[in-house]
């Protein structure tokens, strides 16, 4: 009985080659999976809070239009229905709006911000009718407030103050903002030096609005952040309409 032929040389390496060009291939499917699967994971996480602030935004901007209808159309309270998500609302500390008028003329009013925080550090702070996208420290006006300028110039001043604690959610969860009117007052100044300032941590924020709104130059910290920022009124008289606003979460 013949034994089969051996293996030539040559039919040896090739059969090496196929098991090195496997092992080759299958390396180089379980990386790109792997690569793939943590990638497309951190992107799809990124999608989802980006969208997940964007509806809050759109939520903020339903309660400004509640709150509208309070201070301009005499409705006495207002519900927003805003949804939570691995996210908190939450009152801020407070922010102080001034007018001064002549070094001795002024109105002054602290408003409570309401701040919605994602667990991916973004925050949303809705202050005096504006609503402010902030993430670490760099913050913009989403939403601007009804501030406006001309021969008579008008300032709101949306007083809001915290009638509740705040609300914080692991899972979805739809929560209620209630808001009622509890006071109303209006303001004029005539004086030429009429002046708006404004005591926030946003400070580098509200001087960009305020600058291109008004047409000034307005006075902030020089770091751009925790300050006073102080612009010029224009007009020949300037016009402030207050609205105190209860807030419960």
């Amino acid at each position: 009985m013949r034994s089969p032929p051996a293996a030539s040389r040559g039919e040896t390496a090739r059969g090496l080659s196929d098991v090195i060009g496997f092992v080759l291939v299958f390396g180089l499917i379980v990386s790109a999976v792997a690569v793939v699967s943590v990638g497309g994971f951190q992107v799809l996480e990124d999608a989802r809070d980006s969208q997940q602030v964007t509806n809050a935004e759109q939520a903020l901007d339903v309660l400004d239009g509640n709150v509208e209808d309070l201070a301009v159309r005499g409705a006495p309270r207002r519900s927003t229905e805003i949804l939570l998500s691995e996210a908190e609302l939450d009152f801020g500390d407070p922010v102080t709006f001034n007018v001064t008028a002549g070094g001795t003329n002024y109105y002054a009013a602290n408003v409570t911000p309401l701040v919605y925080r994602t667990d991916g550090g973004a925050e949303l702070v809705y202050v005096n009718g504006a609503v402010l996208r902030q993430h670490g420290d760099d913050a913009y006006l989403a939403n601007e407030p009804r501030v406006s300028a001309g021969d008579r110039t008008f300032v709101p001043f949306v007083v809001t103050s915290a009638r509740s604690n705040g609300a914080s959610a692991t899972n979805a969860r739809r929560i209620l903002v209630r808001t009622v009117v509890n006071g109303r007052d209006v303001r004029t100044f005539d004086d030429p030096d009429t002046r708006l300032n404004v005591t926030t941590p946003r400070a580098a924020a509200w001087e960009r609005y305020l600058e291109a709104e008004l047409a000034v130059d307005c006075d902030g910290p020089d770091d751009g952040f925790t300050g006073r920022v102080s612009c010029p009124l224009p007009g020949d008289e300037v016009y402030v309409q207050a609205i105190g606003v209860g807030v419960s979460v």
